[in-house]
Formats: C-alpha cells, structure tokens, sequence
C-alpha cells in the first residue's frame, strides 16, 4: 500500500459516527473509462442503506452533468447535483475578480471552454488578461506558446488543478500540473492561482450539499497532496485509497485511515470507522 501504514481514525466511533461521504471520482470509482468493482459495490451499498454522498474531482474536462452519467453508467447512483468541479471552481474565481467580457485564453476541453463563454467572458487567443489552464487532449506547441507570450504580457494564470499525473486504464498520463510547471518554468514572475484541491473550496460546497457535520463526514480519495490535503483542510477525516498509481507525499500530512478497498469501509471492525445506520 505505497509504503504507507494502516491507521486507526483519530475519533471514537461513539462520538463520531460516519452520516456522508465526500469522494473523488479518477482513482476512487473509476479509473479512467474502467469501474473499479470494489469501489460500485461500496457505493450501491451506500445508495440502498441511504448515507449520502456527493463527489469532488480536479478534471474538468465533463460537466457534472457528464461525470455523473458516467457515474450511472458504471452503477453508481449519481446526480448532477451530487458532482463538484474546477469549472465551477474557475469560474466562480473569474467572477469574483474579473467582469464579463475579460479577455481569456483558455486550454482545456470544450466543457471548460464552454462555460467560460457562457459566463460572459470572452475566449481569445490574443491580449487575454487571464489564462486558464486545464486538461487537454490535444494540447500542442501553439497553445503553449499562446499562454506563454500572454503570461510575459502580465495575464494572471489560472490552473484548474495542480496534478501531475491523471490515472488512465493502463497507467497514468500527464496532468494539468506539468503544463502549469512549464509556464511558471518559462515565465517565474507568474505565480498561478491553483484552484481545486488541495484547496478545500470544493469539500466544502460538497458538504454544504450534504447537510453533514463535519466531524461525521469523511473525504476519500487517493492522493495525499491534493484529495487528503483538501480534505483535512475543510475539518474532515481525511481517508487514503491506496492504488498503484504514485503520489506525492507531504511533509506533517497523515491521511486518518488507509485502505485498500471502498469495501474495507462497508460494514468494517469498529475499532476503525463507523457508519451511522
């Protein structure tokens, strides 16, 4: 399990038992188009005994419209309204600083790239006041080079996540963390603004949506620097999906429990967790 120990959460079961659940969706659910089974099942378990659970996610290349059809598609009961991404992170950003009609140069996948318009500000590839960074497909050399000469020109830098790495079926591939590196790498003087975790902006809209209490919600997902961060950082439990795929250590960060599997949280020894039934 990457090294990492299993822990015993900090609070008793008694006085804090389990009524949400906050999850991230690539790693935890799914990994990229594939379900992970143990993950479905823990979910519907779940769903039928009604703990309410919502999920935040750094990709913002679906709306949450998209993610939780997909979320259906694999059976995992999900609304739009259960989804929480950097898009609406992002924008919420721009509005409280920028007014519609700001130039932006945007990088990212036509969800982004739509709500941005939709939110009145206007996409250009030239004298754009802000860049907004997020995951591309198909992002080439040109778009680099835009967003470069546009930080040099003294745009402020928007990136919807700081992930290096995205987990895929067979591996993981480079993330919207890599991109960011090499514009502040090409322009130091530009320190991007990082929305998304391990900002705990997200969690917290998540939990507002729950009607949960804090110390009885737990956050799940399976990175240290931005799902355990983000999470310990709202007030919540902290709880660490191991995987195979790599993740960044933080110094004095200890997520509260590690596990192997979702379904290590359904009906587990009560000396670890506890769900209020």
């Amino acid at each position: 399990m990457n090294g990492i120990p299993e822990l015993k959460r900090r609070y008793s079961r008694a006085d804090h038992p389990i009524k949400g659940i906050i999850s991230d969706l690539d790693g935890v659910a799914y990994r990229d188009d594939s379900p992970i089974p143990a993950s479905v099942q823990a979910f519907r378990a779940w769903y039928e005994r009604g703990v309410p659970y919502a999920f935040v996610t750094n990709n913002s290349t679906k709306s949450a419209a998209q993610f939780a059809a997909k979320l259906s598609g694999i059976g995992i009961p999900a609304t739009a309204a259960q989804v929480f991404n950097t898009i609406s992170a992002v924008t919420g950003l721009l509005q409280r600083r920028w007014p519609p009609g700001t130039p932006v140069f945007a990088i990212g996948e036509q969800p982004l790239l739509e709500t941005l318009e939709q939110s009145g500000y206007r996409l250009t590839g030239t004298n754009a006041e802000v860049v907004v960074l997020g995951f591309d497909s198909e992002l080439n050399y040109a778009k680099l080079r835009t967003a470069i000469r546009a930080a040099l020109a003294g745009a402020t830098i928007v990136a919807t996540n700081p992930d290096v790495l995205t987990p895929v079926h067979d591996g993981y591939d480079p993330c919207v963390g890599v991109l960011t590196a090499a514009v502040a790498a090409a322009v130091p003087s530009a320190t991007p603004i990082v929305v998304g975790k391990p900002d705990p902006f997200m969690i917290e809209q998540a939990l507002n949506y729950l009607g949960t209490r804090k110390q009885e919600t737990v956050m799940i997902g399976d990175q240290i620097a931005t799902d355990i961060v983000a999470g310990q950082s709202a007030g919540l439990r902290a709880i660490l999906l191991a995987s195979d795929v790599p993740f960044n250590a933080v110094i004095g960060v200890v997520p509260d429990l590690v596990i192997s599997s979702l379904l290590d949280l359904v009906d587990p020894p009560s000396e670890q967790i506890g769900f209020a039934g």
